[in-house]
């Protein structure tokens, strides 16, 4: 059965609005939700304790587990322009907290590393990280955040597969 959205005549109302039901039982929006929420708390924690912007937030936390990386790279994990991360590395830089060495295996490129203090910002993000995760799985025992999490991993292996399987068909 269709839905006629325009009604006498009336712009249609936002999707929100007349079919927000009909995603309750979708996945992926309540996932990107969840993931836009998380993101949004993180980044705004990060602003406040150590003025960071968006990017420089996701510079150190993508750095502190991955490094050393180069600008390609952090583009790539933080799907943001290259040109945004360069800029975000070199405030960061200026402040002590990236080092930018040359890469061992191309001299062209730059191998991005926290200094001492950018690390220690980075474990003060993710006691941060944890904290808000506390939080969250407040109340749930620990048998049904070990389950969640179980069904999660499954779902994003699942997500994963199908991601490849649709390159190939592609």
């Amino acid at each position: 059965m269709t839905t006629d959205l325009l009604r006498d005549g009336a712009d249609p109302l936002p999707l929100k609005a007349t079919h927000a039901h009909e995603l309750d039982d979708l996945l992926a929006p309540k996932v990107a939700m969840l993931t836009r929420a998380l993101a949004r708390a993180s980044q705004a924690e990060a602003r406040t304790q150590f003025g960071f912007s968006q990017t420089e937030w996701q510079v150190v936390t993508l750095l502190a587990s991955s490094q050393p990386a180069s600008i390609r790279k952090l583009a790539g994990f933080a799907m943001v322009d290259a040109a945004q991360i360069s800029r975000a590395v070199v405030s960061l830089s200026r402040q002590g907290l990236v080092e930018r060495r040359t890469s061992e295996r191309d001299n062209r490129q730059a191998a991005l590393r926290l200094s001492p203090p950018g690390m220690d910002i980075a474990v003060s993000l993710r006691q941060l990280s944890r904290q808000r995760n506390t939080r969250l799985l407040g109340g749930f025992s620990a048998e049904q955040v070990r389950e969640l999490f179980d069904m999660m991993d499954v779902l994003i292996a699942r997500a994963m597969r199908e991601e490849v399987d649709g390159a190939r068909e592609g």
